[in-house]
């Protein structure tokens, strides 16, 4: 069931989306969300995923970065604001301890 519900939404990027333009509001496409959604989690769970992510698809949502659970873009996203919020990033230098600072007179 898993490779047949793949095959139609390839066939459906390959066939219908062109068709419609670049209009997606949200990241991934709903269609690579589909096919990401099906091939991390199997046709039925997968398919609950593409439901709500199509209920969630209109002329009026806000659209924005909407990554598959259990996908590598979240775990990316997830990585990214954990260490924001702990104010640092991967790539700047931070002060292990209070030694390195010059106190402020």
């Amino acid at each position: 069931m898993k490779h047949l519900l793949i095959a139609f939404v390839k066939g459906w990027r390959a066939l219908i989306s062109p068709l419609y333009g670049d209009v997606c509001k949200y990241y991934p496409t709903c269609s690579a969300y589909g096919l990401e959604a099906l091939q991390i989690h199997g046709a039925l769970r997968g398919s609950r995923l593409i439901m709500r992510r199509l209920v969630r698809c209109h002329p009026w949502s806000m659209g924005g970065i909407d990554p598959v659970p259990g996908s590598p873009l979240e775990a990316r996203l997830l990585a990214e604001a954990d260490n924001d919020t702990r104010g640092t990033r991967p790539d700047e230098h931070s002060l292990a301890n209070d030694d390195e600072c010059i106190p402020m007179r």
